[in-house]
Order: structure tokens, then sequence, then C-alpha cells
């Protein structure tokens, strides 16, 4: 073969490979990206996320140790939940948070990609700080209990998990405790539901949805679309729902059932998050500023 003949043979195969290395290394950026958005959620079960079950002593251990140690409260609560799994857990010892986390707390944030965290930073944000104060009054502290009913069976339209907290009257009587909302917001819905009875559904400038259920009545003036303060009575605790007859009474005890749906990145359908922990967080907050 001539020299001239094998130079331009060498030159065609060269460009060709050049070409197709390049295609490669696009595909392969390409790839990254698309892996990177679609990995956003650390690959966290969202199951995981909703149920959230921390203890409440544990989340008040938790808001104890950012104020002794000065880290900001919704970062050091989120980068524990992901390294916990979310508390997915049932036995979580957090007796050892300052040896084993705090200690070497910068060395676990490293370990994560900032905008991959940044969603369960928000969702847990945002809820802490929007909730203001407690659905009971705490003049009524003697009246009520609760506990972290979330996930537990309900079998009621077909079996499904209980996606809330459930606080109920000690004395089973209907219609005596004021339910206040939680946040500020507007009324998005209110009415009869099948499930939820007379409930009031009022969502907040965040985007999350506070689902007040059971009602025994609604407090007079309440109407869809209006405005809502933090504290505002919003209706009384009852025992309603479990039909589709509007005023159906006595199916369960008096109580109210509460629900939180979170406006997230991490999903494009609804996630009902387990209200348990931040109820805690905020009737342990108003019980130490008295």
């Amino acid at each position: 073969m001539k020299r001239s003949v094998y130079y331009k043979k060498y030159k065609k195969d060269y460009k060709m490979l050049k070409y197709i290395l390049f295609i490669v290394c696009v595909i392969l950026i390409l790839l990254f990206i698309v892996k990177s958005f679609n990995n956003n959620n650390l690959d966290i079960p969202l199951n995981n996320v909703a149920a959230f079950k921390l203890s409440s002593d544990n989340v008040i251990k938790i808001e104890e140790m950012s104020k002794k140690y000065n880290i900001d409260f919704y970062e050091l609560l989120t980068y524990y939940a992901i390294e916990n799994n979310f508390f997915n857990e049932k036995n979580l010892d957090i007796s050892n948070i300052e040896q084993e986390f705090i200690i070497n707390y910068d060395n676990i944030k490293s370990k994560y990609n900032k905008k991959r965290v940044e969603p369960y930073y928000n969702l847990i944000k945002n809820i802490i700080e929007e909730i203001e104060v407690f659905p009971i009054s705490l003049d009524y502290s003697n009246n009520y209990i609760y506990g972290d009913s979330y996930g537990a069976e309900r079998t009621y339209g077909g079996k499904r998990i209980h996606m809330g907290t459930d606080i109920m009257d000690k004395e089973n009587i209907s219609g005596r405790i004021p339910i206040i909302s939680m946040t500020n917001g507007v009324v998005e819905n209110i009415g009869w539901n099948e499930k939820g009875g007379y409930r009031v559904g009022i969502k907040s400038k965040s985007g999350n949805y506070y689902y007040y259920a059971h009602l025994d009545r609604f407090e007079e003036g309440m109407k869809k679309g209006k405005e809502i303060l933090a504290g505002d009575i919003i209706g009384y605790m009852g025992n309603t729902g479990y039909s589709k007859i509007e005023g159906t009474k006595g199916n369960f005890e008096v109580h109210l059932h509460l629900g939180i749906e979170v406006e997230t990145t991490l999903t494009k359908d609804e996630l009902w998050i387990n209200p348990y922990p931040f109820l805690s967080l905020i009737e342990n907050r108003q019980k130490n500023s008295k």
C-alpha cells in the first residue's frame, strides 16, 4: 500500500474514532445528568419519609442538641433522618447522638450532595416553621391523649393504612373540645367527607395541606376561601364520618384525625407525612414557654 493511501485511510479512521468517542462522551454525560436528577431522593423509600417514625422524646432531644451545639435544628434533624433512613428502625437509640453523630457531623454532611438533601430539608423546615400552635389549646391538656398511630390498619372503605394522628377525647364527649388551626392559611375544603365526616382542609403558604376530620360541627363563619390564622377555632372535636349519609355520628370514639399532605419535589403523587413528631415538638415548645 502506498504511503499516501495508508495516510488517508488512517486519517479517515481516526476522524471516525474521534466522532464515536465524542458521541459516547455525550451519552455518558446525559446519563449522568438524568441519573443525578432521578436520584434526587437519595434512594430513601418514600414510605419511610412519610412514616417519619421518630418518637416525641427523640425529636425533642434533637432540638436540645441543636441548641447546645449551635447547629441549625432543621439541618440537624434532616441529616439525622437521612443517616437513619428516616427512622425506619423501630428501636432507634438516640442516647449516643453526641458521641456518634454530633462529633462526626461535618464528615456526615460531606457524604451527601447538598442539592439531593435540599428536598428533605425543605419538607421538614416548612412544616416546623409554619406550625405555630398545637391543634388543641393547652387549656384542655388534661382532656386529650394521642400517640403515633400513623400506619395502623383501617378497614372502612377497603383495607388501608391510617395516614394521620388521632387525638382522642379522654371522656368521649362530642363537641366539647375546640379545634384550632395550627397554621396560617386558606380554607381549601370544608363540608362532609364519607371517611372524614365533617372536615376542614387548610392550605398553608408553602402548599402543605392540613386536614382536620371527624368534627362535631364547624365554627361559625367557616367557609371555603376564608383566610385563617394560627390559633383560630375552626370547629369542635367529634365522631362524624364512616358513612355516605351526612351528619352520621357514633361509628367510633370522639377524636380529631389530623393529616398533613406535604408539597414536595420528591414525588408528583400525594405524600401524607406522619404528623406525630411535629405535634410532639410544638406541644413541648408551648408547654415550656408558659
